[in-house]
């Protein structure tokens, strides 16, 4: 038979290019912002305005003064990358500009950065893209009161670099960024102060959550000596997530019995810790904490209908929340729940899951790819979407888009749509399942990377059961269970 697997028909993850990992909704300077939040389900339906400049609630703590103090106020941010889907090489502009006071009202920050990044695309992955970015400053101005001190920056004592990677995988877009810089001030008699300023930003997005946290390591100096040395380490983290939660409804006489709503949370919070000795500092000035934390959205699901003869299976929920989330969309109908699914399907409902645009193929149709997918076949929109973003890709005439996918195939879509399988790389090519002998060796890295993240689990005997197709009903518990993943389990790391 045909290897399908992934690699004869590859069946290969790749990312959506309408989902890129955007990072610096907090600027770059240690501070945190309210962000932006995640996109609702009405916005597949509903075109819904964005500019391309946005402004945020912002807080942040400087320590020039030798005391920590906080500042609230906004942060206007453009910093527009979408060119970087249509060439793969070139440059965007970023600016971010700061107005902020003392939470005392004696104190005020401006700061205006602004750079040109410079980017080059490398699309000859297999799994996945990378952008590499450089940025030049090109601007920066910031003046800091604090009480009666006001430190006005100098601009040619003063240097930023900032370079960073981002890892487009199928269904997650990571990213990494390095920020180091110089900040040279002089303080109302002409006195320096030098700040110098290492870390690193990192985070993901995608489109069921996404954080960003920065890491710096602050020094602060006063006069030419270096007298004064304070230091400083700070960590910003902003979360952004969705959580889906059943609401029954109270009336009796009403014609449903409830929706699944899904409620989106977006926090951001500030931590720091002064290391060095200053006695003139107390224990709560030492150590600090701020927080942005901004009121739920809530987003009502369709209601699913026609689903009564689920009442009792064990996949219910997860097909009931499958439909609300508009993930399934089959004509429900007694017995699905047994049937198998096929890759064709399978494929639809990972493009809804990770919201991927079909726009393109529903309104022009342009071209056939396989065979088996002409124009007029319901799934061609989601096939072609698939393997327009890289998301599939054929290396034959045929799809086999009817055929039922077997678990190892879905398994290793499941790994990949997060892009983690290297976590499957191990020093024996055996994985943990009695039933390892069966499993293809195209398959055993991402199976192995579901078992350690705890997204592939095996029967009660043990077993992984690789070449048994997929009914709709396990379809339904790994698709919801992955989503689940990508919710909240996936953010753990990032939040320590």
């Amino acid at each position: 038979m045909r290897k399908l697997i992934i690699i004869g028909i590859m069946m290969t993850l790749f990312l959506s290019q309408n989902v890129y990992g955007k990072e610096g909704d907090m600027g770059h300077m240690g501070g945190i912002s309210e962000g932006s939040n995640l996109p609702k389900t009405i916005e597949r339906y509903v075109t819904i305005p964005t500019n391309k400049t946005r402004t945020y609630q912002y807080k942040e703590v400087v320590f020039l003064s030798g005391v920590p103090t906080e500042f609230n106020g906004t942060i206007t941010i453009n910093n527009d990358d979408s060119v970087t889907k249509t060439k793969t090489e070139g440059s965007y502009k970023e600016t971010y500009t700061v107005t902020a006071t003392s939470v005392d009202g004696e104190g005020e920050l401006q700061r205006t950065l602004a750079f040109t990044t410079y980017y080059k695309v490398n699309d000859n992955m297999d799994f996945k893209n990378q952008i590499i970015t450089n940025s030049v400053l090109t601007n920066w101005v910031e003046e800091v009161t604090v009480g009666d001190a006001t430190y006005t920056l100098d601009r040619v004592g003063s240097s930023y670099s900032k370079a960073g990677v981002k890892d487009l995988t199928p269904g997650v877009a990571y990213f990494s960024t390095t920020i180091s810089y110089v900040a040279k001030f002089l303080d109302g008699d002409g006195n320096p102060v030098t700040l110098t300023s290492n870390g690193s930003n990192y985070g993901y997005d995608q489109p069921w959550s996404k954080i960003e946290t920065q890491e710096r390591n602050i020094g602060i100096s006063k006069g030419e000596g270096n007298t004064g040395n304070m230091q400083v380490r700070v960590q910003t983290v902003h979360e952004a997530k969705k959580t889906i939660y059943y609401d029954a409804t109270e009336p009796f006489a009403i014609s449903f019995g409830g929706t699944y709503n899904q409620r989106m949370e977006s926090e951001s919070n500030l931590t720091y810790e002064v290391l060095s000795y200053h006695s003139n500092l107390t224990n709560s000035q030492k150590y600090g904490r701020i927080s942005i934390k901004m009121a739920n959205q809530i987003e009502k699901l369709p209601i699913p209908s026609n689903l009564d003869f689920l009442q009792g299976h064990w996949a219910e929920a997860d097909f009931k929340k499958l439909y609300s989330m508009e993930v399934f969309t089959e004509v429900p109908h007694s017995g699905m729940q047994y049937e198998a699914i096929s890759r064709g399907a399978y494929i639809k409902a990972l493009c809804l899951a990770m919201n991927i645009d079909i726009s393109k193929y529903t309104t022009r149709p342009r071209k056939v790819i396989f065979g088996d997918v002409p124009v007029t076949h319901p799934y061609y929109p989601y096939i072609m979407a698939a393997y327009d973003q890289k998301l599939i890709k054929g290396t034959g005439e045929n799809f086999d888009v009817d055929r039922p996918i077997n678990r190892e195939e879905a398994f290793v879509v499941y790994v990949r749509v997060i892009g983690l399988e290297r976590l499957g790389v191990t020093q024996s090519p055996m994985t943990p399942f009695v039933d390892d002998a069966t499993i293809a060796s195209w398959a055993k890295k991402e199976i192995m990377a579901g078992y350690k993240l705890g997204i592939i689990k095996g029967d009660e005997l043990g077993r992984v059961k690789p070449k048994q197709w997929i009914s709709k009903s396990e379809a339904a518990a790994i698709i919801n269970r992955l989503i689940d993943y990508l919710r909240s389990d996936i953010g753990e790391d990032y939040r320590k």
